[in-house]
């Protein structure tokens, strides 16, 4: 008489209380602006923009709060399902690699960066005649996505303070379907109007310089090395926001701000 084996359960992917708390942020955001009337799958563009979306003309005037709070929007649920299945990938992976604290800061650095980039590249395409590149709000959390999926290249190459060295095929590194779905979105990005590209790519190259900070000097371990680490990656993200600002033409965008008609919406 033989038994067989019971089957074993099925077991639903780990997300650690760090990845659970970035999700539930942006999932609750859009359940604010739900709340408050705002159509749940096409919310419009000044709706967007009043609830904090990155619009160039606005970022580089006063509003530079929007370069942060532009991570937390999303433009429908379709939107934010995408990018929170994306964010709960690469936010795990990050933690596995770098710590809670490290992935945190990768992520918000990471995603000023990518909205840094968004504008610097709206800025660089209007011209005085045609300044509609200026006028179309970018939101969404996959600039910070990105980013992550950047620092975990570098943990490829560089093993991150606090961690002992794995084989390579014990460590979490990044798989190939995590691949495959970073360039299938840069991808889609090239062939879709409306998807911020720059924030994409922006992201990306912010989480590469981020990542390299955190895994720097893996021998230095403890809480003032780790003060370094996240003051350096603060200190980035500052001065690339203190550059965007200081190069850009203020008078003529004030004019621009005190009578501009906007534009569609882009998302990321």
């Amino acid at each position: 008489m033989t038994t067989a084996p019971a089957p074993s359960r099925m077991e639903l992917p780990r997300l650690s209380t760090a990845t659970l708390l970035l999700i539930g942020l942006n999932v609750a955001v859009w359940l604010l602006q739900v709340a408050s009337g705002v159509p749940p799958l096409h919310p419009a563009s000044p709706t967007l923009i009043a609830w904090g979306g990155n619009l160039p003309l606005y970022s580089l005037t006063g509003d530079t709060w929007r370069l942060l709070t532009a991570m937390f929007l999303h433009g429908g649920a379709l939107h934010l399902g995408l990018n929170m299945l994306a964010l709960a990938f690469t936010a795990d992976r990050t933690e596995d690699e770098f710590g809670t604290a490290r992935m945190l800061v990768i992520y918000v650095a990471g995603g000023v960066l990518a909205s840094c980039a968004s504008v610097l590249w709206s800025e660089w395409h209007a011209t005085p005649g045609n300044p509609t590149s200026l006028l179309r709000v970018s939101v969404g959390a996959s600039g910070a996505v990105m980013a992550q999926f950047g620092a975990l290249l570098v943990a490829l190459v560089v093993t991150p303070p606090r961690f002992v060295p794995l084989p390579p095929e014990q460590r979490p590194g990044v798989d190939p379907g995590l691949v495959l779905v970073v360039v299938a979105n840069l991808a889609f990005g090239f062939f879709v109007r409306h998807v911020d590209q720059a924030a994409h790519v922006g992201g990306l190259l912010a989480g590469i310089a981020i990542g390299t900070l955190m895994a720097m000097v893996p021998a230095a371990t403890g809480a003032r090395a780790a003060l370094a680490r996240h003051g350096a990656a603060a200190l980035l993200a500052t001065a690339c926001v203190g550059a965007l600002l200081h190069f850009a033409p203020h008078e003529r965008l004030l004019a621009l701000r005190a009578q501009w008609p906007w534009q569609q919406a882009s998302t990321r």
